[in-house]
């Protein structure tokens, strides 16, 4: 399979169909005009009255702020998180610390994704349906959730498990989520167009006795206007959805490709798809909200002109052109859970001690590799993004494994989970501001946090940044648990609890930015990209890089790295390094706010010139990947592990 001919092939199709929605709506405003001229003309004089400037201005702008207006609220409902769409379905939430084993094997392979493809790992719902699907909903990678059915977490092995999520993953990743939510808008607000008739219809039935009594009520023209906006709200409707229909078939050839990139195995999704055509309950669902939102699933279940799936045989037979048109006896099959088990103690998964203790397993501390020398240059690091093969998820594994149980365990529930980012952030060099810290705590968070802050904080010692990154990542799901006002009281702690010695150092402004990421909370979460250029954007470019090349180079001239650096994006020599000064913790702040208003091929740009400053001294070690990441994901463009 030709993967990238295949994504740019759906993305083409995708903005042509996405003209034709406009097109249709074009055509909406046109017929209510229309409408409205002859309902006008009903009552008074057609000819004097229809075409007129001032009714096309009146029936557009109407038209506009109605389905405006519907669409919006639609859109802001589910906008909210993905946790409305799965509630919405009878989905629910698996509880990060299950030891069920069928909500684990879910969970640990949802979680091996996440974590390899550098996105917040998602809370998981499962689905009590017996038809084999899954979906991802949420407005942006920070809000997102992904949903299984029971079916797909028993009917499936581990590789097929894989394929689907990475289908969904790449959803996420795609920006298929933000699509789907302002398509099911857009519907809305052009079905809402019927409502309005039946209330003007309603309205004119009312009115009909005091025409009949000799008052000119204007029930004719209502009554026009009425039926007419029934009509063009339901051939809208009906038009939008074999629109919408056309677009999510293209996104989801888009996603079965992109899995197979994530994947480099094709067996997975396709043999997933198999098992849907040889099933009796395929991957149709029960729920009363699965028609709303079919074109967020793996799997439709439907076959006509609003089927919002492409056929089963076209998505394998695009992934596997020799196929034999042959399904397995699906009904037959049932995966064993212990399959998807990772190795022992791995996650807290196995062996691991209850989740209010602090006593950690007898496994040897990792030796820190924080300042060593890291045999892979960050070039070379990020050439290895967007490829997840069975290596790499069975090196996150490992690496998932090399982290006491019960740390992991720890990450997993809301208190715990922030307890354990604050003894990230303890100061264990300068005791004032550690006294400071642990003040802090004691005075603005809940009773017990300093307590268990302190008891958790020594096991931390002997951790490599990455190991402390993945389980920043692990907590992202049970942090995503509190109350805004809980939520509200942890963001202003950490940011104190890193400010607190007064002297904030790259990598705490880093993992400030990783935690912003992944746990950042918006009641409308903000565009990931814009489409302001590089080159508009050199000063704040020359901010980052000048503070990588003053960081990195102990005491050496930071000139040339940052030449290094800048060189990838200006070829012109007039951006000069920075002074220190310039390069403050405050300035790049205000350079990665303006420089996310770049489109996600130039900020990918600009990383790799962030990687070639590091690169420049061939020194380049674990903590200045961790720091390359924390850019990545300030920049909405995370990175995976350091593999």
């Amino acid at each position: 399979m030709n993967f990238f001919e295949q994504q740019d092939k759906a993305r083409g199709l995708s903005g042509y169909l996405f003209l034709l929605f406009g097109f249709a709506v074009l055509c909406i405003i046109i017929s209510v005009f229309c409408l409205a001229s002859v309902a006008v003309g009903f009552e008074r004089d057609l000819a004097a009255l229809a075409w007129t400037l001032e009714l096309a201005i009146i029936s557009t702008i109407g038209t506009v702020i109605a389905v405006f207006l519907a669409s919006a609220c639609r859109v802001f409902g589910l906008s909210s998180g993905g946790k409305v769409v799965a509630e919405s379905m009878g989905g629910q939430r698996l509880n990060q610390n299950t030891k069920d084993p069928l909500s684990r094997q879910v969970l640990n392979v949802v979680e091996e994704m996440a974590i390899a493809s550098g996105t917040p790992v998602p809370p998981v719902y499962l689905m009590d349906e017996q038809g084999i699907n899954a979906f991802a909903a949420g407005y942006s990678p920070r809000d997102a959730v992904i949903g299984v059915t029971r079916g797909c977490a028993t009917k499936l092995n581990r590789d097929q498990l894989q394929g689907v999520m990475a289908h969904e993953f790449s959803h996420i990743l795609n920006g298929d989520m933000r699509i789907n939510i302002r398509l099911t808008g857009i519907i809305f607000g052009i079905v809402f167009l019927s409502s309005i008739g039946r209330i003007l219809t309603n309205i004119a039935y009312v009115s009909g006795g005091r025409r009949r009594n000799g008052k000119d009520s204007g029930g004719g023209a209502l009554v026009i206007l009425g039926i007419g906006l029934l009509i063009i709200g339901g051939i809208g409707g009906f038009f939008g959805a074999m629109i919408r229909a056309s677009i999510s078939r293209q996104r989801e050839f888009l996603a079965d490709a992109s899995a197979v990139q994530f994947t480099r195995n094709p067996d997975g999704i396709a043999g997933a798809l198999k098992r849907i055509g040889g099933y009796s309950h395929g991957s149709k669902l029960q729920s009363a909200g699965a028609q709303e939102f079919s074109h967020m699933f793996f799997s439709s279940g439907m076959s006509s002109m609003f089927a919002t799936h492409p056929p089963l045989p076209i998505r394998i037979q695009r992934i596997e052109p020799n196929w034999k048109n042959t399904y397995p006896n699906t009904d037959k099959i049932s995966e064993s859970a212990s399959q998807f088990s990772p190795i022992a103690g791995a996650s807290g998964f196995a062996g691991a001690s209850p989740s209010g203790s602090t006593t950690v397993n007898q496994t040897p501390p990792q030796t820190s590799t924080e300042q060593r020398g890291n045999p892979h240059s960050a070039q070379t690091f990020l050439k290895s993004e967007g490829k997840i093969d069975e290596e790499k998820l069975a090196q996150v594994r490992s690496l998932i494994a090399s982290i006491p149980a019960t740390l992991v365990a720890q990450a997993k529930e809301p208190f715990s989970a922030r307890c354990l980012l604050f003894s990230l952030l303890l100061d264990n060099k300068n005791l004032e501001a550690r006294k400071r810290q642990t003040q802090m705590i004691g005075n603005q968070a809940e009773k017990g946090t300093l307590q268990q802050t302190e008891k958790i904080e020594p096991h931390l010692s002997n951790l490599s940044c990455e190991q402390k990154l993945i389980l920043v990542e692990e907590s992202r799901p049970a942090i995503a648990e509190l109350s805004i006002n809980q939520f509200s009281v942890f963001q202003t702690l950490i940011v104190q609890l890193i400010g607190a010695d007064k002297s904030i150092d790259l990598f705490e402004w880093c993992l400030h930015k990783v935690i912003e990421f992944d746990f950042g909370k918006q009641h409308y979460p903000r565009q990931l990209h814009g489409r302001a250029s590089l080159r508009s954007r050199l000063s704040d470019c020359a901010v980052i890089l000048g503070a990588l090349s003053h960081y990195g180079q102990d005491g050496a001239d930071p000139k040339p790295s940052f030449n290094h650096g800048i060189q990838a994006l200006d070829r012109s020599g007039q951006i000069k390094l920075p002074p220190i000064q310039d390069c403050g913790l405050s300035s790049m702040d205000q350079a990665i706010e303006r420089l996310n208003k770049m489109s996600a091929t130039e900020k990918r740009s600009f990383i790799n010139a962030c990687a070639r400053t590091i690169d420049h001294d061939g020194k380049t070690t674990d903590i200045e990947i961790q720091i390359l990441r924390g850019i990545a994901c300030a920049l909405s463009c995370p990175l995976g592990p350091n593999l």
